[in-house]
């Protein structure tokens, strides 16, 4: 297996959490919006020596606290726009969930940078003995 083949699984685990970080930041930024409904990241082993790839779903679960639907028709039961019975289903984005993941996700994506910084070094080393 050549050098940059061996780099592979965490030059594309880099891209996957990524991508995680981008959906938590989505979904922090989205956390005061009512009807939001937050979505996670789910990590997957690509095939040996493929990587890591990343596939992001939305979450329906749990749903967001309500509160009054000020301003908005009084309905009678769910009318597919997150008003029930007068109240207004608010984001189901947890902070304290999502702060613990972008810790988890932002520590993923530094270890993954270790042997790319490692690589680095030896080539450096390589190329200064043949200088």
């Amino acid at each position: 297996m050549s050098l940059i083949g061996a780099l592979y699984p965490s030059v594309t685990a880099l891209g996957a959490f990524g991508v995680g970080t981008q959906v938590i930041a989505h979904n922090l930024a989205n956390v005061a919006t009512d009807r939001f409904k937050a979505s996670r990241t789910l990590y997957q082993d690509l095939p040996p020596y493929s990587g890591v790839g990343a596939v992001t779903q939305k979450l329906d679960k749990p749903p967001g606290a309500l509160r009054p639907a000020q301003g908005l028709p009084e309905s009678r039961g769910t009318d597919g726009r997150g008003v029930i019975h007068g109240f207004l289903e608010t984001s189901n984005t947890d902070v304290a969930l999502e702060m613990i993941g972008l810790i988890l996700t932002s520590r993923a994506y530094q270890a993954n940078t270790k042997p790319i910084q490692a690589t680095d070094e030896m080539l450096g080393t390589i190329i200064n003995i043949k200088v």
